[in-house]
């Protein structure tokens, strides 16, 4: 139960922050909207005053227009509605200008100057100031929201007894909707391989990240993708386009008609007054039901006489004065674009001539350009259109990739042999491209270069061994002439004592020596002999703990008496290495610890394998406390014939470092005056 409650009131909780946020939300939305209108009234007022300026100074009409005309909000889809300002201009009797019919105006009366009042006309919510202009008063409108088609009651009524305003009903209730499959089908497309090239553009950051068959799609498709929507776009405004030109044309036409059936039936009339309204109304119905049009009329004050369709007047949907456009110019036949709550329209307008060619009215012919009809004809085009644009994009998109796979290719397998660039063993093979282009030129650059680095190799190895055996013989050189000297003077030396008392004891004395020195020097010859006639190495699997272990135990039994401790298992961790001479390898690295420490006090090895070291590798280390390697022969320990010890021959650690690195492992070593550690890294099965 104390959980139902908890549970209600975190509930509650939430549904008093959520009325919180909307109340705040709407106070900030209701706030926003008072600031715009507060900007939009000073904004208003200044236009305002140079308005009655210019009418103080008796401007012409001209320049009342080019005043007031940039604010009347008319146009093709009057998108700038939120900058609408509406303009009125009186004199004494009546109203002599207007900036717009958008407003559906009847009777206005003058309150206060200078003062922002609420103002609601038949077909919007407005703010309205009046103003002072000499012999004018000025009434500056400021629009806040119009009337929606659906608000007024009688709209379907009166719209069904017009013939241009029908089919805006029509729309209303069965708005166009394309169900082409193709049509569905590109724009899927189109969005995928947008979306698509969007993500790898992420996933790359950029460009210059990208592979090269990736890139050079990207360099094909781009312009192919930005041409077909361009073209796609302007099919679609060449369409609208067509549609509203031929729609001018006609509406061309008819009014012309209408002008010249009117002429004629008014022949003699002099001017269209009041008394003449009923009958004009008769005839323009009777007219308009013959051409399913409508037809307005209008006297030479701008004000409506008849219509072929009142109620649009009488509901308060149509303002009762004609467009300023037409009226206010001295090029009375112009086609306009007004609005019907938020609907765009086209009206013709024409004067009314009588026999003699006089004006004596204007003539209006309006023309709702249906949704259904232009997007019909936009279907019409797009399904002539986009099953060739389909094609095309997923051709261009298929030889987008096969090009780029062409052109790439060579390149990816020129970075393949690249990578397995091996100087020496003849192991690099030439790559075959029969073409003759960019890319054939650097593959023969590149077999060229093969053929150029084998030789070279080739004549660097042979200079290599020939250094290294004129290094062999200074060195077998050198420790061969060390004991001679020695030895010769020794033999020299007993040569004199001959026939004397001490002959006998010195002759004992000098062959030991000679002996000793002899057999120095066969294990000499013999260590060089070895290191010449070192066996290849062959890499199978070994058990690397087992072959470690043994190694340790021997080696625990030395002179020095050097403890010698293992980490690690006994047995068990394979690897791969020369199973006959891996051991060599433990051997020369503990002897030379155990020789680093002799005479050293608290002498400590320790051995460890590490067979989890890491996915390929274990690793295997031998550790001392000596004094470790000076830094000026650290780079030459590893080198044949390096020594440091009198009695050395330098070529443990170059033996070591050749069995492993002959079963493609590692080894190297960290020295400090604390000691040094030689680190082995061995492959796993």
């Amino acid at each position: 139960m104390q959980k139902l409650k908890a549970y209600l009131g975190w509930i509650l909780a939430g549904l008093v922050i959520l009325a919180v946020v909307i109340g705040m939300t709407a106070c900030r939305s209701e706030s926003k909207q008072n600031r715009r209108i507060a900007e939009k009234q000073a904004f208003a007022e200044r236009q305002t005053a140079v308005l009655c300026e210019a009418l103080e100074r008796g401007a012409s009409i001209d320049t009342i227009r080019a005043i007031t005309e940039p604010f009347n909000g008319q146009g093709r889809k009057a998108k700038d509605e939120k900058n609408e300002i509406f303009f009125y201009v009186f004199d004494a009797h009546q109203m002599v200008y207007w900036s717009s019919n958008r407003l559906a105006s009847g009777d206005v009366f003058l309150h206060s100057y200078d003062t922002w009042r609420d103002k609601d006309f038949a077909n919007a919510k407005t703010k309205v100031r009046w103003t002072r202009a000499g012999m004018y008063n000025v009434l500056t409108v400021i629009p806040i929201s119009y009337t929606e088609l659906q608000d007024y009651t009688e709209i379907y009524t009166v719209a069904a007894q017009t013939f241009s305003f029908r089919q805006l009903l029509e729309y209303e209730d069965k708005p166009y909707a394309s169900s082409r499959p193709y049509f569905i089908l590109c724009h899927v497309l189109f969005g995928l391989i947008i979306l698509i090239g969007i993500i790898i553009l992420i996933h790359y950051r950029g460009t210059r990240n990208m592979r090269l068959s990736t890139r050079i799609m990207y360099i094909v498709m781009i312009p192919v993708m930005a041409v077909f929507i361009y073209i796609f776009f302007m099919s679609i405004r060449y369409v609208h386009a067509n549609q509203e030109e031929h729609q001018r044309h006609d509406l061309q036409m008819r009014s012309e008609y209408v002008q010249s059936y009117l002429r004629n039936l008014y022949y003699w009339d002099q001017a269209l007054t009041g008394s003449q309204a009923p009958g004009l109304a008769i005839d323009l119905h009777d007219l308009g039901y013959d051409m399913n049009q409508d037809i307005h009329v209008y006297g030479l004050n701008g004000e409506l006489i008849a219509s072929s369709s009142p109620a649009l007047f009488n509901s308060g949907l149509l303002s009762r004065r004609m467009a300023p456009e037409a009226l206010f110019t001295e090029e009375h036949s112009v086609i306009c674009y007004e609005q019907l709550a938020n609907h765009p329209y086209l009206v013709s307008y024409v004067p009314f001539h009588n026999g003699s060619f006089v004006t004596i009215g204007y003539i209006a012919v309006p023309s709702f350009l249906s949704e259904q009809t232009r997007n019909a004809e936009v279907d019409k085009l797009l399904s002539h259109l986009l099953p060739p644009y389909l094609v095309v994009v997923l051709l261009a998109l298929f030889f987008a990739f096969a090009a780029a796979k062409s052109m790439s290719a060579p390149i990816s397998l020129l970075a393949e042999k690249m990578k397995g660039f091996r100087i020496g063993g003849n192991q690099n093979k030439h790559i075959d491209y029969p073409y003759h282009d960019e890319l054939g030129a650097l593959v023969e650059r590149y077999n060229l270069l093969i053929d150029r680095v084998e030789e070279s190799a080739e004549q660097l190895a042979k200079a290599e061994r020939e250094s290294a055996w004129r290094t062999m013989a200074r060195q077998i050189a050198h420790e061969i002439n060390n004991p001679l000297t020695p030895m010769k003077l020794s033999v020299q030396k007993l040569q004199l004592k001959r026939g004397t008392d001490q002959f006998d004891a010195y002759f004992e004395k000098t062959t030991q020596m000679l002996i000793a020195e002899i057999d120095n020097l066969a294990h000499i010859a013999q260590s060089f002999s070895a290191f010449a006639k070192q066996p290849e190495v062959v890499t199978t699997e070994v058990d690397i703990a087992q072959k470690l272990s043994t190694v340790i135990t021997l080696q625990r039994e030395n002179d020095a008496q050097i403890p010698v401790r293992y980490v690690g298992a006994d047995s068990g961790v394979m690897g791969l290495a020369d199973k006959e001479q891996i051991s060599q390898v433990f051997v020369n690295i503990i002897r030379n610890a155990i020789q680093a420490l002799e005479g050293q006090k608290n002498g400590d090895i320790i051995v460890t394998l590490n067979p989890l070291y890491s996915e390929r590798e274990m690793e295997i280390t031998i550790s001392d406390n000596g004094p470790g390697i000076p830094a000026e022969i650290q780079e030459k320990i590893f080198r044949p014939n390096f020594t440091t010890k009198s009695n050395g021959n330098g070529l443990g650690l170059a033996i070591s470092k050749h069995i492993v690195e002959g079963s493609a492992g590692r080894i190297t070593f960290a020295t400090s005056d604390k000691g040094t550690t030689f680190f082995i890294y061995l492959r796993k099965k």
